[in-house]
């Protein structure tokens, strides 16, 4: 098996995942029953570390750090999923996706492709997403880590076309614009005869 590292791409979907209630309690539960993390790094070989405050250095030093290997993680995930869907989906889920996170994650080293069928369905196959962030929604801290429990506002852009205001949310897992507008004229000139 040859494992492939995992994208920027595929470590904030992670991220952005994590920001969802269940799936955040249940990675917890998946580290150590009771325990709440401040701090979480993704590392693109799939480790997920968890860290009991909001300081790496500090984690390290009094050695309140959990390592997740990825095929933890990703069952951890699989099995909030399973909560947040209902009837036939759940049970869908619960059946088919365990199967297909062993085969290309433990078989296959194929992180990134289970990471993109993780987000699939979550965006689309679950019912329930109103107690949790949704893909779009909030920013956490940068760095390829996200404070879990922290909540902020999401990045707002505006974009003015012909007296027309529209208002966007392009906000990433890390609160930076994930895509920035910007509209406008530039360098027109006229000359009038």
């Amino acid at each position: 098996m040859n494992k492939k590292p995992l994208t920027e791409f595929s470590i904030k979907h992670m991220e952005i995942l994590m920001l969802d209630k269940v799936i955040a309690e249940k990675i917890q539960s998946a580290a150590k029953e009771g325990k709440s993390y401040a701090l979480c790094e993704i590392k693109e070989d799939g480790r997920v570390i968890l860290g009991e405050t909001r300081f790496d250095f500090w984690n390290r030093l009094i050695g309140c750090r959990t390592t997740l290997q990825f095929e933890s993680w990703a069952l951890a995930v699989w099995d909030a999923l399973v909560c947040l869907s209902k009837d036939g989906n759940a049970v869908a889920i619960e059946e088919g996706l365990s199967v297909e996170i062993a085969k290309k994650a433990q078989r296959d080293g194929d992180y990134n492709w289970v990471v993109d069928r993780l987000v699939d369905i979550y965006r689309h196959v679950c019912n329930n997403k109103d107690g949790g962030a949704s893909l779009e929604g909030d920013r956490r801290k940068s760095g390829s880590s996200v404070v879990v429990g922290s909540v902020a506002e999401p990045v707002v852009v505006n974009v003015n076309v012909a007296d027309k205001r529209r208002v966007f949310r392009f906000p990433d897992a890390t609160g930076k614009a994930f895509l920035n507008v910007e509209t406008g004229i530039v360098g027109m000139s006229a000359e009038l005869h």
